[in-house]
């Protein structure tokens, strides 16, 4: 996968936490890491965003991986 590829991903995957947290009062998103695994794509892609600060996971020392959009993804997504 190019780093093209990664970061058109990890855009809609952003877009998607950015719906999330707005239809759900502001909650994480949910995901067990195992399927993560499965899909090298989205871990890369997940990586990104949280690499560049425009997500968070707090789910660390848990199976789970729990995403929440920050202020600065937000702002980058309003600048899409």
């Amino acid at each position: 996968m190019t780093n093209e590829e990664v970061n058109k991903l990890s855009d809609m995957l952003l877009q998607s936490l950015y719906d999330y947290y707005f239809a759900n009062n502001g909650e994480s998103y949910t995901l067990p890491k195992a399927m993560l695994s499965a899909d090298v794509n989205s871990k890369l892609a997940i990586d990104s965003l949280i690499e560049n600060e425009y997500a968070v996971d707090s789910g660390q020392g848990t199976d789970n991986l729990v995403l929440a959009i920050t202020p600065k993804g937000m702002e980058y997504i309003k600048n899409k």
